[in-house]
């Protein structure tokens, strides 16, 4: 993987269908304390013996408004409809499988984030109180996103004796979102941005497995993505009208050299296109430098307005090489070298107006180009019957690491919102991962994980913004299978102040009539969260079980802010909550 996977990717793959006749399936039901609704999922699976199956699912979410602590979380309901349907046909040599899924999500904003003026929001900041609380209800008022998303996909493999397995995929994704904002008069029912998103993609790859000391993985990825940014608002268009254009070709192997030793190495080459038409103030293209820069990307002059047609290509490379050795049975040594490449994604380069859900204009920059990162890991794993540990440090060297961070505030018909502005610099992080566990009794154990990382603008010799904070969590577990699989868990998460951060911006304020510093960089305090989780099974027949459990998050209703979290300026995060489950299997 390349591209906009530099950090990493986790794929999640369903689990495998039996080739047997059998019919089978489960069902989840949730309900929770904070925000007084729940979800409930089913899924049924039909197989056969030659390799056919279908598959079905369906759910449905509802929660009203959730609860700090200390107040109702006004507007910040959830309702969400989905399903899934699958067939196809697998056996050994070859096997193929069609899928689509489709959700609708209607996602309320906090209302606390909707600032009416300058000096409400830098109260909202700095004084660390929501300036709307209301009763809770179940209502999805505005500020709101509508979400609705399409997935169709078709999969071919097919194996061939004595050197390997072919694959090959297509899918088709259509993504449509609306966001409402608090509009009056003959707007007020209308969005105020609505996003259409459609992406095409084609992939194949061919796996040589049949040696036994080496595999072979090489592969082409070809993406075609079109952007409709509906004018019809009256609002400027917060990302462009686009076509994305990628390309992708990749090379991996493995090699074993001995019983004890594992090498690894990948090659990555990705080409991206990105052909926009955006019309952009005159007043900001100019303040932005563009009009030096960047003249020929105008084709039209309309006065206050510009439209604009900026094309761009990138071309990147990504590689890596590791090693994995077994120093005995239970515990092994990797090291790898990572270099990869991102091309800016269009949010960084176009993003010029108001991001709702996030609360804040967003800007982005022409001039932005691709991020280069170079990531040293190392980590020794021990897994043992009775005790193990994991010890992980790395270093990751980021050339044109792109920011997002506050400039400044904006105050216009739609409100006060902080300004957040994209830009390029030099990173370096360094952090460790790191855990433990003892297996103490057959029945008792414990869990012990730390993190932390550092990161710094080394351009401006200073800490990155959003570094997350360290910290450290342990749990207590007592589990025994002669009572039903009955198993508790007892969690305690530290999470630190995070110390290092860039410099907060000083606004000006009309009520004051002079500058005032905002806190808007500044993280919240460290905060210390009990959770409790606890479950058992109830046999009803010799297939079929139901499962019962229980969480408490947050089980002492600890105020605290996580300084990740985009809408922590305006409200503390959630309060206690019950969260009961049943899962049958059938």
């Amino acid at each position: 993987y390349g591209g906009d996977a530099i950090g990493g990717v986790i794929l999640m793959e369903p689990a495998r269908i039996p080739a047997k006749d059998t019919i089978y399936g489960k069902t989840l039901l949730s309900g929770a304390t904070n925000g007084k609704g729940g979800n409930i999922t089913t899924e049924l699976t039909k197989a056969y013996e030659n390799g056919w199956f279908v598959k079905g699912q369906a759910s449905f979410k509802r929660y009203g408004d959730f609860e700090a602590p200390d107040y109702v979380l006004s507007n910040t309901g959830v309702s969400q409809l989905g399903a899934s349907l699958g067939i196809g046909k697998h056996d050994f040599i070859w096997g193929w499988d069609a899928h689509y899924s489709y959700f609708d999500t209607n996602i309320a904003i906090l209302r606390a984030s909707d600032i009416g003026n300058i000096d409400d929001l830098i109260r909202a900041i700095n004084v660390q109180q929501p300036l709307i609380v209301r009763d809770f209800d179940y209502d999805i008022d505005k500020p709101r996103q509508e979400v609705t998303h399409h997935l169709a996909k078709l999969k071919f493999y097919k194996r061939f004796e004595g050197i390997g397995k072919w694959n090959f995929q297509y899918d088709f994704q259509h993504n449509q979102r609306f966001e409402y904002d608090i509009r009056v008069g003959d707007d007020s029912e209308k969005a105020s941005l609505d996003l259409r998103l459609a992406t095409h993609t084609l992939s194949t790859d061919f796996k040589i497995d049949a040696k036994r000391n080496y595999t072979l993985n090489f592969g082409l990825m070809g993406l075609y993505q079109n952007n409709f940014a509906n004018p019809d608002t009256g609002v400027r268009r917060l990302v462009p009208d686009y076509d994305k254009y990628d390309v992708g070709a990749f090379a991996t192997g493995e090699y074993t050299v001995s019983n004890t030793l594992l090498l690894d190495a990948g090659l990555r080459y990705d080409f991206n296109y990105i052909d926009a038409k955006k019309f952009y103030r005159t007043s900001r293209w100019e303040e932005r430098g563009y009009d030096v820069e960047f003249p020929d990307l105008v084709i039209e002059n309309l006065g206050t307005q510009l439209l604009t047609n900026p094309k761009f290509e990138y071309h990147n490379f990504s590689a890596t090489a590791g090693l994995q050795y077994d120093l005995d049975t239970e515990t092994e040594l990797r090291f790898n070298y990572a270099l990869s490449q991102r091309a800016p994604n269009p949010s960084e380069i176009f993003s010029d107006g108001l991001h709702h859900s996030a609360a804040r204009i967003e800007l982005g920059d022409l001039r932005i180009k691709s991020e280069t990162s170079q990531k040293l890991s190392l980590s020794i794993q021990k897994e043992g019957d009775t005790w193990g540990y994991t010890f992980a440090p790395y270093a990751n060297f980021i050339k044109d690491f792109i920011v997002l961070e506050p400039t400044g505030v904006e105050f216009n018909i739609r409100g006060a919102f902080p300004v957040w502005t994209y830009r390029q610099t030099t990173a370096r992080l360094l952090g460790l991962d790191a855990n433990l566990f003892s297996q103490w009794t057959p029945h008792w154990r414990t869990d012990h994980n730390f993190s932390i990382v550092k990161g710094i603008d080394t351009d401006l010799g200073r800490p990155l913004i959003n570094i997350p904070a360290t910290h450290f969590r342990n749990s207590l577990s007592y589990t025994n299978s002669a009572w039903k699989d009955f198993k508790i868990t007892l969690e305690s998460q530290y999470v630190f102040r995070q110390n290092e951060f860039p410099p907060n911006i000083t606004v000006f304020s009309p009520e004051q009539n002079q500058d005032i510093t905002l806190n808007i960089n500044t993280p919240p305090d460290a905060y210390h969260l009990i959770g409790l989780d606890s479950s058992f099974k109830i046999p009803l027949s010799e297939q079929n079980t139901l499962l019962v459990g229980l969480t408490v998050n947050n089980l002492l209703n600890t105020s605290y802010r996580e300084y990740l979290n985009r809408l922590r300026y305006y409200a503390d995060d959630l309060g206690r909550n019950f969260l009961i489950r049943l899962k049958l299997n059938y």
